[in-house]
């Protein structure tokens, strides 16, 4: 028996494996906190061959869920395999539990990988070989020294995600991106849901240029990353900052521990009836009391009104300028640089690296 603790539509996958291997699949409801489920889990000490968590669910604390994770694994001996689709390895979460002897994890973001992993998980494939095939590294490295030049700072994360569909994420996304071009960074974005909005927009332009390999398309002068599967090979990029845009908050793909593990967390909200609903969902859980908040197609009649509704949140909340284009940049900096304050050097720098340097510099190229 397998037994996938977390939502159905996450865990499908597992029911073919379980057929091919003709055992059962059984599952046991996503819940917030894993304390509630451990009873459940117990009960299947003696029937099941693997325990799945799916890390998405929960709102725990790393150290909450580690704890029970390994209590439960001791208690009951069965094998134990994390899903972290779409998670880094350095992950807090993934690499505590790496460190404290769990050897087993699914990371990847398509079916077809999902399933191969975890036959490798259930044959004990990873436990003897480790990693090293899949070109997954659990510690961190330490950026090499370039002769003459000093140590890269580690790259700054930024993670956008929606109230509701269709709440201008994407173009908040982008925008970031413009921003911090313009104002002399190189940073990129990258596809963290999946709305497929980057493929379509290679298809839709043709002066959008793609490497599949690499899962890149570029257009208007911003690199956008689609294949999470060659993350890693991103985050070796000489970018300074990378914005992540992990669609809409509710949807059952939304990578929930890996937002929060982002340096600057954002929210895209609306006021209209129906999102207004679902942004007080997002400002009323106490799992999100570290991020910033942007209010996107609200007229400036409402603004006060809605700073009174958000309360002690107010002072991170910021409403968007138009954008009807996204890569064309609205010159909203005041509501980015409150977020993300600029260093000097960056900015003294902004002669030789800005947006319009770089711009120059494709051209002649």
């Amino acid at each position: 028996m397998i037994v996938f603790v977390g939502k159905r539509e996450r865990g499908f996958f597992c029911e073919e494996i379980a057929r091919k291997r003709e055992v059962q699949c059984v599952y046991i409801p996503e819940n917030l906190y894993i304390e509630e489920q451990a009873k459940e889990i117990l009960r299947y000490k003696e029937k099941a061959k693997a325990i799945i968590y799916d890390l998405e669910q929960y709102v725990d604390e790393s150290e909450i869920l580690e704890d029970w994770i390994l209590k439960i694994q001791e208690a009951i001996g069965i094998q134990t395999i994390i899903f972290a689709a779409g998670y880094l390895p350095q992950s807090k979460i993934v690499n505590d539990l790496y460190h404290k002897g769990i050897r087993n994890f699914i990371f990847s973001v398509f079916l077809g990988e999902q399933k191969e992993d975890l036959e490798l998980a259930l044959d004990g494939y990873f436990e003897h070989f480790g990693y090293e095939k899949r070109g997954i590294v659990f510690e961190e490295t330490e950026p090499k020294e370039a002769a003459g030049q000093e140590n890269n700072e580690i790259k700054k994360s930024i993670g956008l995600a929606g109230a509701v569909a269709r709440m201008g994420t994407t173009t908040q996304a982008i925008q970031f991106v413009k921003h911090l071009q313009f104002t002399g960074y190189q940073a990129a974005y990258v596809q963290m849901n999946g709305h497929h909005w980057v493929e379509e927009l290679a298809e839709a332009y043709s002066e959008a240029e793609q490497d599949t390999d690499e899962g890149r398309v570029t257009y208007q002068f911003v690199d956008m990353y689609y294949r999470l599967d060659k993350l890693q090979d991103v985050l070796k990029k000489q970018y300074d900052f990378l914005v992540y845009d992990y669609g809409v908050y509710s949807e059952h793909d939304f990578n929930k521990i890996s937002f929060c593990e982002k340096d600057i967390q954002v929210f895209v909200v609306g006021s209209k009836p129906g999102e207004f609903e679902k942004t007080y969902e997002v400002i009323s859980n106490n799992f999100y009391n570290s991020v910033y908040y942007i209010f996107n197609f609200v007229a400036k009649a409402e603004q006060k009104d809605l700073l009174e509704l958000m309360e002690e949140k107010a002072v991170n909340t910021f409403f968007a300028q138009e954008a009807r284009d996204p890569f064309a940049y609205a010159g909203q900096s005041e509501v980015f640089e409150k977020m993300l304050p600029l260093e000097a050097k960056a900015m003294n720098d902004k002669k030789k690296t800005g947006f319009f340097w770089k711009w120059k510099g494709r051209k002649e190229g």
